[in-house]
């Protein structure tokens, strides 16, 4: 069959299940589409729900957490207090033995 041979006819005939086939294709895109930017929107809510949260507890640390600084000066304070009551500690026996000695001595005059 020729090109000149084609009549309208035969195109009609032809043009007829291409035109079904691109708009079968068509709805199928769109409705996919359709699909995929619905996903978009719950994914870009989701994301902004969990930025939310996120900052939400990031807010809760600040507010209820010490900082290192704040760690570090109560570690230094702790640390100097220990090492007062320990030399406290070691000079006890020193000051028992000087109240016994004192003590005999006011028996002994």
């Amino acid at each position: 069959m020729a090109l000149a041979d084609v009549t309208l006819a035969d195109v009609l005939s032809l043009a007829g299940p291409i035109i079904a086939v691109v708009g079968a294709i068509s709805g199928v895109w769109y409705r996919m589409e359709t699909k995929v930017e619905g996903v978009r929107k719950d994914a870009a809510d989701s994301i902004h729900s969990v930025e939310k949260e996120l900052a939400n507890f990031k807010m809760k640390v600040v507010e209820e957490y010490a900082s290192w600084d704040t760690v570090r000066a109560i570690e230094t304070r702790l640390t100097e207090r220990m090492d007062g009551l320990s030399n406290q500690v070691m000079a006890m026996p020193d000051a028992v033995v000087d109240r016994i000695t004192k003590f005999l001595n006011l028996k002994s005059a």
